[in-house]
């Protein structure tokens, strides 16, 4: 499909509910609601795949609903003048376009799957109407955006006012609190990001990124792989300047 300025946009195809509920269940948010209501919910998704780089939705279209990240990596930027900055990746386990919940308002980013990617699509309407069933899931949802907006806040003022390092530490930190997994060795990131990825991340060139992972490598703060990065000692990289 073609949109009115020629641009192409890769349409997610409707994918089998076998064993949606299952997948549902592993999203947090779902804790909230009853066993019922979880069958509401499943009855009420749909589930959508997408090969690395479809468009889960660009800049003017409707907000009309939010997402589900069952798997794959989905890479949320700037709008179309903009489209190199990341403004967030986002992994399985997810929820994003939960904007939609409360602004009506067209789209105003893009959202792209950054490799091979099944999520579950949930109408605006449906959301609502599992709000005025849950009290708790209204309160769980508006935690998650508060979150958001806290991380959003605290990145805008790391880009405008941290030194390069900083800037990689902090963004590596963040990603750590969302993913990381610890263990002996400290704490694994298990994504597959290059430094291309990371400079999108943090607003500098990947030329740049590159000095900072050496230096941080030398140092013995980061460890590099191709699936994964490795933080040996959080609490020295929180206190790179």
């Amino acid at each position: 499909m073609t949109r009115p300025d020629g641009s192409a946009r890769s349409l997610p195809v409707r994918r089998s509910a076998h064993s949606k509920l299952w997948y549902l269940e592993r999203f947090r948010l779902m804790h909230a609601l009853t066993g019922g209501q979880r069958q509401d919910v499943e009855r009420m998704t749909h589930m959508l795949e997408l090969k690395r780089g479809g468009r889960i939705y660009l800049p003017g279209d409707p907000s009309d609903q939010i997402f589900l990240l069952k798997t794959g990596v989905v890479k949320i930027s700037g709008d179309s003048t903009d489209r190199d900055t990341i403004l967030a990746l986002l992994y399985p386990g997810d929820i994003f376009g939960e904007l939609a919940i409360v602004d009506e308002t067209p789209r105003d980013h893009i959202a792209e799957a950054m490799a091979d990617t099944v999520l579950c699509a949930l109408s605006r309407d449906a959301v609502l109407r599992l709000l005025r069933q849950s009290p708790e899931l209204g309160y769980q949802i508006t935690k998650m955006m508060g979150r958001r907006i806290h991380r959003y806040r605290t990145r805008v003022e790391t880009l405008l006012f941290k030194s390069a390092p900083t800037r990689v530490a902090h963004t590596l930190l963040d990603l750590a609190a969302d993913y990381g997994v610890q263990d002996d060795a400290g704490l694994l990131i298990p994504l597959r990001l290059n430094q291309t990825d990371i400079g999108n991340l943090v607003g500098l060139a990947r030329e740049t990124v590159n000095i900072v992972l050496q230096d941080l490598r030398t140092r013995g703060l980061v460890e590099t792989g191709r699936t994964s990065i490795r933080l040996p000692d959080p609490e020295r990289l929180r206190t790179v300047t």
